[in-house]
């Protein structure tokens, strides 16, 4: 459904303008909190997230547009890398083929998918106990609604692997029953920024 609804809609306000029409939620093109978040990793501000994504299996909720999920993902030694993401799947895929393109002696490599659907949809047909996930900027003002939310809360802790993580910037998803900490660190593109990552493990 969604490839269909934005296929040959190059820009992002198309985009946008469809997204709402269909009721699914705000086409964000997204970007600047993973780029951030992957820019802290790589200059060891927050260089231990490594140790919470290295070896796993790694969802990205809400992909976006750009390529750093994919990127943030290798940086940290994960096993592989799947983005949800409903509105802008065909960019994406180009973005993070561009990429490994362009960065192939500096960033390694790892398999990696592109799925064009909805977060909820995608996390209701994942196993239990599986995967990390990756949240960046999703907001609740790009939700749906209340209630979406919720299910989403709740399909994040089920199949969040114990052992694995739920990484969470700038995302108003908050899972309940999850055991989380909290991390602060200044951007290095704008130091007077400060940014919040939450960290949530299951026991």
């Amino acid at each position: 459904m969604f490839a269909r609804s934005f296929a040959g809609e190059r820009d992002w306000r198309s985009r946008l303008a469809t997204s709402r029409e269909l009721g699914t939620g705000f086409a964000a093109p997204g970007g600047r909190f993973t780029r951030a978040l992957l820019e802290a990793v790589m200059g060891g501000v927050a260089g231990d997230l490594k140790t919470h994504l290295q070896g796993e299996r790694v969802v990205e909720l809400g992909a976006g547009a750009t390529a750093y999920g994919y990127a943030l993902a290798a940086s940290c030694g994960a096993k592989n890398y799947l983005a949800v993401e409903p509105f802008y799947a065909d960019v994406l895929q180009m973005s993070i083929a561009g990429m490994i393109e362009e960065r192939s002696e500096t960033l390694p490599r790892i398999p990696f998918k592109v799925v064009a659907n909805d977060m909820l949809a995608y996390l209701k047909e994942e196993t239990d106990d599986l995967v990390s996930i990756v949240a960046c900027g999703i907001e609740n003002c790009i939700l749906p609604d209340d209630g979406y939310k919720r299910m989403v809360e709740a399909e994040i802790f089920r199949v969040l692997r114990p052992g694995g993580a739920f990484v969470s910037s700038h995302s108003d998803l908050d899972p309940k029953g999850l055991r989380v900490t909290e991390q602060w660190f200044r951007r290095l593109a704008n130091p007077s920024v400060r940014d919040r990552i939450r960290i949530y493990r299951k026991d």
